[in-house]
Formats: structure tokens, sequence, C-alpha cells
């Protein structure tokens, strides 16, 4: 490498001089004030840059043989760098974000005066929450020659459609079914709720509750307390293994619902719940969020908990959240799709198969001005928990009557505490 040493009055012509001495393709390794001049340490691959001229070229003195060896070792080593280039260089940074900056908020302003009206819907489309690229895609559709109702309902119907949604197969033929997801989320209460939808279809004999949860206190005893009101058993496993055992011993059809210790996304075990489940046993894990998770956190939960192998998820909370734009413009963003949601405390009629109408109405018009969705919503989950009441068919089964009947007790069990029901 031929490194060189260099005096100037100034950087520029200390680049001058560079590239009259070394070529075009040399480095300038360190630059600091010495005596009133400007003194830079440049480099050259050999081989590459033009031969050096002779000695008459007008630039400072070439220094001694000792000193260019002596600039050379330190510039391989650690040459201290220019404050003045350095500063030179973040204002250099600076520069060039804010140039890159205003030139997007000019071609934004651009094109908010060419489509005004999809301007304004991005801008309450943001206000409510959503990502600014949401936001913009979704009004990136506005028709110029729309009305601002019109323009409304298109995106209303293009967010409906947007919104994934998931209908598993295990609920009507049996296997492993696990609740997944942070701690505080709802996934115990989860699991009741899909417990008892299963009794009021198919009896209390087609349902097995069983927990995981060794770490939070009174977590067995919440679900022991809903059982025994409901007229099934649970079971208190220590691990996998434990559950591959039962898993193998219940019937065909039954189903076993398991609930899980919360995790933080940092902690999230490396393998499966299911991992080494054998192949014949159907299995499944659904992720439970809550809508009042903010998004960056709820990212992090979606990436983390991708090691558990969801294959739903759960959106719990709903009436607790101040706005539902930011949740849905992560949920929008990745594969999994919603399989049911919760909007209150009461065990069965708060929680709901997705209806992405009504989801998007809370999302766009609040759960104030959007009644008419909820009220549309609540009217289809009424008709869907009538047409639930009866079993599934199977090709070739007969109806199980054993199994339609549903205590009377389960059909108003409210919380009333930590691990305690009531009923009314």
């Amino acid at each position: 490498m031929n490194v060189r040493r260099y005096r100037a009055r100034d950087m520029r012509d200390a680049m001058r001089q560079v590239r009259e001495q070394q070529g075009e393709d040399a480095v300038i390794l360190s630059s600091r004030r010495v005596d009133g001049w400007l003194e830079v340490v440049a480099a050259l691959e050999d081989g590459a840059g033009p031969e050096p001229v002779c000695a008459q070229e007008t630039r400072a003195p070439r220094p001694a043989q000792g000193v260019t060896d002596r600039a050379s070792g330190q510039a391989q080593g650690s040459w201290p760098a220019d404050p003045e280039l350095t500063a030179m260089r973040q204002e250099l940074r600076d520069l060039r974000s804010l140039m890159t900056r205003q030139y997007a908020e000019s071609e934004e302003a651009r094109w908010a005066a060419r489509h005004p009206l999809a301007a304004e819907c991005k801008a309450r489309l943001i206000d409510r929450g959503f990502s600014p690229a949401l936001a913009g895609s979704l009004a990136g559709s506005i028709l110029d020659d729309s009305s601002p109702e019109q323009a409304w309902e298109r995106l209303r119907a293009r967010l409906s459609g947007a919104i994934a949604t998931h209908r598993s197969s295990i609920l009507d033929e049996g296997g492993l079914l696990a609740m997944v997801g942070p701690t505080g989320v709802g996934k115990t209460t989860t699991l009741a709720r899909i417990a008892l939808r299963q009794i009021r279809r198919m009896g209390p004999d087609s349902v097995t509750l069983v927990t995981l949860d060794s770490q939070r206190i009174g977590a067995t005893r919440q679900l022991q307390a809903f059982a025994q009101m409901a007229g099934i058993s649970v079971r208190a496993l220590r691990d996998a293994r434990e559950l591959r055992e039962l898993a193998r011993r219940v019937d065909d059809g039954h189903l076993i619902l398991v609930d899980t210790a919360g995790q933080a996304p940092r902690a999230v075990e490396e393998e499966s719940l299911f991992a080494h489940l054998p192949p014949d046993i159907r299995a499944e894990s659904w992720l439970v969020v809550s809508a009042t998770t903010q998004g960056g956190v709820l990212r992090r939960v979606l990436e983390a908990f991708q090691k558990a192998e969801p294959s739903a998820l759960v959106l719990t909370k709903l009436d607790e959240a101040e706005q539902l734009g930011e949740v849905l413009s992560v949920l929008l963003d990745q594969y999994l799709g919603l399989a049911f949601v919760s909007d209150g405390q009461r065990i069965a009629e708060d929680f709901h198969r997705v209806d992405t109408g009504y989801l998007t109405g809370l999302a766009l018009d609040g759960p104030d001005t959007g009644a008419r969705a909820t009220g549309n919503a609540r009217e289809s989950w009424a008709a869907e928990r009538i047409a639930e009441m009866q079993p599934p068919r199977r090709a070739g089964s007969q109806p199980r009557a054993a199994r339609s009947a549903e205590p009377a007790t389960l059909e108003l069990i409210q919380p009333v505490g930590k691990g305690r029901y009531a009923t009314h």
C-alpha cells in the first residue's frame, strides 16, 4: 500500500494534491491541524492509480523517508481522526437527511393537491391509529369524483376484505388445541369460552381442560372453578410428555383444551409444544393477543411466538382499546388469520367468531358512531350461536343425542372475582 502525507492550506488544496499525486482511487485515512497547516494522510493500493510524478509538484515539501514510514505505520494502526472532518461528515449526513425529508414532504404536498379527497381520507385513517403506509395504500383507491361518503364506504369495504380470518376444523373433529401468548392477554378466559361453546354443541363429555401453567398463582383454581360449574374435567399436567400420553388415550372427536403459561416475547421457548406429537393426532396452537397492545410490542409478540407455530389468532379486549387502527395495521402485515374476538367480560355473550365488518366499523367509526355495524354483527353472532347448538355431522356418523344436552347453569356463568364464578 502506498501511503503519503500532505500539508495544505485547506481541504480543497489537500484533495487536489492527493488527486495529482495518487489519483482518484486514493483514500484519505486521517487529517489534523499541525502548526497552522492541514495535514492529510492518504493511501492507495499497490498497482492502482497513476505512477508517482516528479518532486517538482506544487505541494508542501515532502517529508523525510522516516517520517513517511512512521505515517504508514500509524495509518495502518489507529490514526486519530480529525474532529473538524468528523463534524463535516456529520453535517453532510444531516443535510442529506433534511433534503430527503423535504423532498418527501414536497411530494406528499403535490399528491394532496392533486387528490384532496384521498388526502383527507388518509389523514382520517392516520388520526384513527392506522400506519401512514397502510393509510396511503387504502386512500390510493379513492376516486377523485367520489363523494366523501362514497370514499369512506370504499375504504370500509377494502379494509374489511383485507382482514384475514381463520375457521378451523379442530373444533368439529377434536384434537389438541392450546392457547399461547404473553401474560395477561386472556388465555385462560379464552379457553373457558371455547369450552363453553363446545359443551353447548356436543355436551360436557366432549371436552377436557388441561393446564400447563404452574407459574401463575391461582391459574389452576380458576380453571377448576369453571370446570366444576360446567361439569367437565380439568387436569394439571407437568410437561408436553404427559400431554402426549393424555392425547393417545382420548376418543376420536374429543377436544383437549390446553392452557399454557404466559411468556414474554424474549423468553418464548425454542421448541413448539407439539413438536414431538404423533402425526395421527390433530393439534393446533392459537396465539391470544390483546387489542390494547401497542403496535411495536404486538409486532415483537407475533415475531417471537412464531416458534410456537400458531395457526390462528384470538383478539381479546376489543372493548378496552382506544383505537383499533394501530392493531389492525400490524395484523394486516402478517399471515395469521383471526379465529375469535372478545369484547367484554361475559363468558358466553362477549366471545364471537370474527366479523370483519364489525372490526372495520370499530376501527373507522369508533364504538359510538359504529352502532349500526355493531348491531348487525350482534345479530349475526346470535344467529351463529343458535346454529352452533347443533353438533357437527360427520360422514357415516349418527347424531349424539346424549351430547346435545346443555346444563342449565351454564347460560349465565359470570366472573365475580379471581378464580370464582357465579350463576344467576
